[in-house]
């Protein structure tokens, strides 16, 4: 029985170029289906930007790291796309589509109207004042804080300057509310309370993630558990019409808990924030530096060459339970090679070169036959480690140098490389796809294993 386990959300690599290539290109059978994944690829795009900014600016100061509650918050939002223009064409027998965002007028505008709303919502809220009436205005405002941000995140990215914030800040919002807020004496009740009112159907509850890291924790993994039986929850994400979304972080000897319940594209409906004492947590909180951190050094080469990575299961394909089957599914828009590394991100975790058994057991040739489809690498089941697992795809336009595949000391290897650091592998790997002759990209999937429920306590 092979054996690979996975964990969520796109991992998001960097680029040094902004606006110019902020766009998404989608194929399909049908314009609307090219349409969906041209908008899916432009979010994606802004997210790696956002990523970035968010890495090499926001979290520096002096060479100190650092982290408000503003600042790790806009990484858990939507990306909100304002009327992108779509321009289609065929190509190959497929249609086409391009997905460009080419009115930043509409960002500014929206950003004018929301501050404009927050600063009439919380023009008697004094920092200073009255500790009760701020907490009750300040909640009843937090989700425009929230959609604030997410707009902003674009803004920023397409380099936006002319837009107003908000008088009081979102940071300095929620400092406010925490303070009014008693401390909750368990998990049970943290989650009641990030929960309080959100009597919405049909909530799915995404990955509970560490803020700024993508990953999910054994407590992250622990809470969306918890989450899931306090509302109207689905187990499938496209079962849902709305979408409940957390992040966390610690501050000194807490740590802090932000939900936005969110519907559409980018519409928050309601916003919640608790302080969890770290005493009422007895497992692990703080994901590991992981192999990211080396992405960051690289710059991928400008190219209309792209694969996608997808899972396919019976259950929610972001979030896999234990013995739970899927399929691993690849897609090229050129005729290419590619080969798969494979990183768990737990504290002990190992690396692996993903077999497939095609000419020397390690690249999947995609011919001209099967561009813009999606081709099985086979079919797998979870199990242990459980946690975060990151798929990682290299592709070639040209057929690969032998000697620049993999490193020599993977290849006698079966299973897990059990003595080799993932860190090393990535950055001996990364190493050899630079060497290699052509067009190249890379593509990454991440996704949450864990095992079956664990019991309240």
């Amino acid at each position: 029985m092979k054996k690979l386990t996975l964990f969520l959300f796109m991992v998001l690599f960097v680029s040094n170029v902004y606006s110019a290539d902020l766009q998404g290109v989608g194929y399909g059978s049908t314009m609307e289906e090219a349409k969906q994944e041209a908008l899916a690829d432009l979010s994606a795009s802004v997210k790696v930007q956002v990523f970035s900014k968010h890495e090499q600016t926001t979290y520096k100061t002096q060479d100190k790291l650092e982290s408000d509650y503003t600042r790790w918050t806009r990484l858990s939002t939507n990306v909100p796309l304002l009327n992108p223009s779509i321009y289609y064409s065929r190509e190959q027998g497929k249609h086409r589509a391009t997905a460009v965002i080419d009115k930043p007028a509409l960002y500014s505008e929206k950003l004018s109207d929301i501050a404009k709303r927050i600063d009439d919502i919380t023009k008697d809220v004094k920092v200073a004042g009255d500790k009760a009436l701020n907490y009750r205005i300040l909640k009843s405002v937090q989700s425009l804080y929230d959609e604030y941000e997410s707009y902003q995140v674009v803004a920023d990215v397409l380099g936006i300057k002319d837009y107003p914030s908000p008088r009081i800040s979102s940071g300095d919002a929620l400092k406010m509310i925490l303070e009014m807020q008693e401390t909750p004496p368990s998990l049970e009740v943290a989650a009641e309370v990030l929960t309080k009112d959100m009597n919405e159907k049909n909530i799915y509850v995404a990955p509970v993630m560490y803020a700024g890291k993508e990953n999910v924790t054994e407590f992250g993994a622990f809470f969306k558990d918890m989450l899931s039986t306090k509302v109207n929850s689905v187990e499938i994400e496209e079962d849902g019409r709305n979408k409940l979304r957390c992040t966390y972080t610690q501050s000194g000897s807490d740590i802090i808990m932000a939900c936005s319940l969110i519907t559409g594209v980018s519409k928050v409906l309601k916003s919640s924030a608790v302080k969890i004492p770290k005493e009422l947590v007895t497992m692990e909180t703080v994901p590991k530096t992981d192999v990211s951190s080396i992405l960051n050094t690289y710059t991928p080469p400008k190219t209309d060459y792209k694969i996608w990575i997808k899972i396919s299961t019976d259950g929610d394909a972001s979030f896999l339970r234990e013995n739970e089957p899927f399929t691993l599914l690849v897609k090229a828009n050129k005729p290419g090679y590619i080969y798969f590394l494979t990183v768990n991100n737990a504290p002990d975790g190992e690396a692996n070169i993903l077999l497939l058994d095609w000419n020397n057991k390690f690249i999947k040739y995609i011919d001209e036959n099967n561009v813009n489809k999606w081709v099985s690498l086979g079919k797998y089941r979870v199990q242990a480690p459980f946690g975060s697992e990151t798929l990682y795809a290299f592709g070639l336009e040209r057929e690969p140098q032998p000697e620049y595949i993999v490193p020599e000391y993977t290849l006698d290897k079966i299973g897990y490389l059990r003595n080799v650091r993932p860190e090393v592998l990535m950055q001996d790997t990364l190493y050899l796809f630079k060497r290699q002759q052509g067009d190249k990209t890379m593509s990454s999937i991440t996704y949450t294993t864990a095992p079956n429920r664990k019991k309240m306590q």
